[in-house]
């Protein structure tokens, strides 16, 4: 009876625990918005597994477990597998010159290692960013081809192999290459016949033929006024993303960290290896997965975001437990899988992290802090009164405003940041420390000549040309494709934007002070040299 008793507790619990996860979803759940599709995973067990909402809203197809999803940068993992597979193979190994199998790709004067690629610490400049800046539209049919193109093109480094950590595309769209080098078949082949096919993942692929008609497919959305607008998809960067795939196959993939069906345990142990960096300072990447914690339990996860969908594969080794979220719009996140998580682990989860208290008895004055952050060389942040509100400008982003909690200390809630405030001997504000730097206020010069700036600019990189010139006073970039930017004056010599391909731009000069080009910069992606 005792037995009885507790297995209709434990039926009544995660009865409750799947209603929270149905009501995490509700608001998709309907025939006129698209949705998501949910699998749990504990003890090997498959807890909990539904589709809500619609794979296509033109034809009113709901998404199910068996709909296929465009799970964006989840590929890497596969791909970071594939590479793991044949190192242990002794077919390549990790401080391998990438050279060696790719001997078409530029000298920098800097060897970057198969390790480097892996981890994210290559200083190759990222390729959506970069293909944006040449004037593709993230909608447009991508090949493969076109990215390795790129990549082959690239003049410049972002910073030295091994230095920094910084999120690189071009790296595992070129880790496929490699595959494909060592292998003599494609990706898309070696990840069927080595991956997905021993693991029965039979609706499993990686996209090389944007033209190809797939069943059960799940198209992406994005909010639009009162409705929804399709996203154009014709991606096919192997390696980096473009896998398609459904929850049930992804199911598989999850069950094989445990049972090793596919891949030795050396394979399995790469998967959670981590790299240093060059200084020593620690780097959370491994092998297509991010290593962490998530309110003190030990996490490995990966997320995916493209062309209105979003993905994440979320593990807690230590309690068995996985999440798997898959959706094709816009509106849902991945924070939904860390919500899933707390309905089901919360017993064991430290309390969530508190926000820093908001002192209201502090008065701002926003005037005092106003001013150009020069972070670096693709964050330029400005302060500034809006509404007696002290806010900070962003390129490409929202306003985020800056909340008192100490004397010259602030909470930026949109970014999750502390920033404080240096002042000279007589109390003006002088710097900002915070976002990794400690950087000067400057005022933005009024007297810049913004006509000194007109002409036409070529990127040998990529290949296009920005044609500038001053259109009612603004400074005015027009691309290859014909969109104008808007270049406002941060400081001398340099301009933010709202493009998130190009944010920041620094113009440049030669010892006679005449301008010779400008770098444009993104996060991922730095000091593409456009000349005059």
């Amino acid at each position: 009876m005792r037995r009885l008793a507790l297995l209709v507790i434990l039926a009544l619990a995660g009865a409750t625990t799947r209603a929270q996860v149905d009501s995490l979803f509700a608001g998709w759940n309907h025939l006129d918005t698209p949705g998501a599709a949910v699998a749990v995973i504990q003890d090997g067990q498959i807890v909990h597994k539904r589709g809500y909402g619609q794979a296509s809203l033109e034809h009113h197809i709901p998404i199910t477990a068996k709909t296929v999803f465009d799970v964006a940068s989840v590929s890497k993992q596969f791909t970071a597998f594939a590479v793991a597979l044949l190192v242990d193979e002794g077919k390549l190994a990790l401080e391998d010159d990438m050279r060696q199998y790719l001997p078409e790709m530029p000298d920098f004067g800097e060897t970057i290692t198969i390790r480097h690629l892996v981890h994210h610490t290559s200083g190759l400049r990222d390729w959506p960013g970069m293909l944006a800046m040449a004037g593709r539209s993230m909608e447009d049919v991508i090949s493969y081809d076109e990215i390795l193109a790129m990549a082959r093109n690239q003049k410049t480094l972002n910073f030295t192999p091994g230095d920094q950590y910084s999120y690189s595309n071009t790296g595992y769209t070129l880790l496929a290459l490699i595959v494909e080098r060592v292998t003599g078949l494609s990706f898309r082949e070696f990840t069927d016949r080595h991956i997905f096919r021993p693991l029965g993942m039979v609706h499993t692929w990686f996209q090389d033929d944007h033209e190809e008609l797939v069943a059960n497919r799940a198209y992406g959305y994005r909010p639009h006024d009162a409705s929804y607008r399709r996203i154009g998809n014709g991606l096919m960067a192997l390696g980096s993303s473009s896998m398609h795939t459904t929850i049930d196959d992804l199911i598989l993939w999850v069950l094989n960290f445990d049972d090793q069906r596919v891949g030795s345990k050396m394979v399995h142990a790469m998967m959670e290896q981590r790299a240093p960096l060059n200084g020593g300072g620690e780097n959370a990447y491994a092998f297509g997965q991010l290593v962490g914690t998530y309110r003190g339990l030990r996490t490995i996860n990966h997320s995916g975001s493209w062309a209105g969908f979003r993905s994440i594969i979320m593990r807690f080794p230590d309690h068995d437990f996985s999440i798997i979220l898959v959706s094709n719009t816009t509106d849902i996140s991945v924070q939904h899988a860390f919500q899933i998580a707390d309905a089901y682990l919360g017993e064991y989860m430290e309390a969530p992290a508190a926000t820093p208290g908001i002192l209201t008895d502090i008065k701002v004055i926003p005037e005092e802090f106003a001013g150009t952050y020069d972070i670096h060389d693709a964050l330029v942040v400005r302060l500034a009164s809006e509404n007696g509100i002290l806010q900070a400008h962003v390129p490409a982003q929202a306003p985020a405003a800056l909340s008192p909690i100490g004397a010259d200390s602030f909470h930026v809630s949109n970014w999750n940041a502390i920033v404080s405030f240096e002042r000279d001997t007589v109390g003006h504000v002088t710097r900002m420390v915070g976002l990794g730097q400690t950087v000067q206020r400057s005022q933005p010069n009024e007297d810049i000549n913004v006509h000194s700036y007109a002409g036409g600019y070529y990127s040998m990189e990529l290949k296009v040309s920005y044609s500038l010139s001053v259109r009612n006073d603004t400074l005015t970039a027009i691309g290859p494709r014909g969109d104008e930017i808007a270049l406002i004056p941060a400081r001398q010599d340099v301009f933010v934007t709202d493009s998130w391909h190009m944010p920041v731009i620094r113009f440049k000069r030669d010892a006679e002070d005449q301008l010779t080009h400008f770098e444009a910069s993104n996060g991922r992606s730095l000091r593409v040299e456009f000349q005059r």
